[in-house]
């Protein structure tokens, strides 16, 4: 007996409302959290206001956007941003990866203990870290320069944080010992997600210790790093906290974040303001961009 085959029904499913009306109050208040200050700050950037002896003028305009491009103070915090986050995140991360490959090597309660007491510093918040360091960096005070004097190192203190040549070293120093902790916990979660018969088979193949940390370990922990990587990279291309309490409106250590708020508050010129903090987006964006392709270039080299 022949059947004759029933004709195929395409299943869609119905739309189900329910989810998304559950999360919508939550993402009405984030968008308006979000897209109200953005959207004043495009308008403010792009309209005159009393800036220096400039008048201001009705109507949309590029005023402060070509005033931003010829202001050397702006190119100098932009050059200072870049090079205290450059430095920063290179060193948190082999700092970070160096502790997380210690702590491997303990045990789980050992490890638990030695893990919090790192993890201190993270802990602080970054204007009490820049408010502690800037009293023991002091040059009569400051207990640094007293350690150093006594221990013959130095004849008399150092001005640390108002000499120019050192002003990055000390926001990267800080930074260092606040953030280095962070990068230390995902670079340990990352080393704990390695199968561990990996690395014993290629221990008992031949292979060395650096041998295995390259072939094996730094691969196998690459996704979680660059994802800790990209987190500090933009903490640190917009950190204001530091810049702030040790510099205040000292050109020689201010970053992106503090130069916008300086000509708000301090000159109160808001539409030039909102148009720094505009082409801070850009940097930010762009470095975002940038540390992306980065990423791809292995994949690029291994498909050619």
């Amino acid at each position: 007996m022949l059947t004759v085959p029933r004709p195929m029904r395409l299943a869609f499913r119905s739309f189900d409302w329910r989810p998304w009306a559950l999360v919508a109050p939550a993402m009405i208040v984030l968008a308006g959290v979000i897209a109200l200050p953005f959207a004043r700050t495009v308008w403010l950037a792009f309209h005159d206001d009393p800036h220096g002896f400039m008048p201001a003028e009705p109507g949309w305009s590029l005023t402060n956007f070509r005033t931003l491009l010829q202001d050397m103070a702006w190119w100098k915090a932009v050059g200072t941003t870049l090079l205290f986050a450059s430095a920063a995140v290179i060193s948190e991360t082999c700092a970070g990866l160096a502790i997380a490959g210690f702590l491997q090597g303990y045990g789980m309660r050992t490890r638990g203990i030695l893990l919090a007491i790192i993890l201190l510093p993270w802990a602080v918040p970054a204007v009490v870290a820049a408010r502690l360091w800037n009293w023991m960096l002091n040059d009569q005070y400051g207990i640094i320069n007293a350690l150093l004097v006594r221990a013959g190192l130095l004849h008399q203190g150092g001005a640390w944080t108002t000499h120019p040549r050192s002003m990055i070293a000390v926001m990267v120093a800080i930074d260092f010992w606040q953030a280095t902790p962070f990068m230390a916990l995902l670079s340990l979660a990352g080393l704990q997600s390695i199968p561990t018969d990996v690395l014993e088979a290629a221990r008992l193949d031949g292979a060395s210790a650096r041998q295995r940390f390259i072939a094996i370990t730094l691969p196998l922990v690459a996704p979680v790093l660059s994802i800790a990587v990209l987190f500090r990279l933009l903490d640190a291309l917009r950190m204001f906290d530091l810049a702030s309490v040790l510099y205040g409106t000292d050109t020689g250590g201010m970053t992106l974040s503090a130069f916008v708020q300086t000509q708000i508050v301090q000159f109160g010129a808001p539409g030039y303001g909102a148009a720094a903090a505009l082409g801070t987006l850009g940097i930010i964006g762009l470095a975002g961009v940038l540390y992306a392709m980065c990423l791809k270039v292995p994949t690029w080299l291994r498909s050619s």
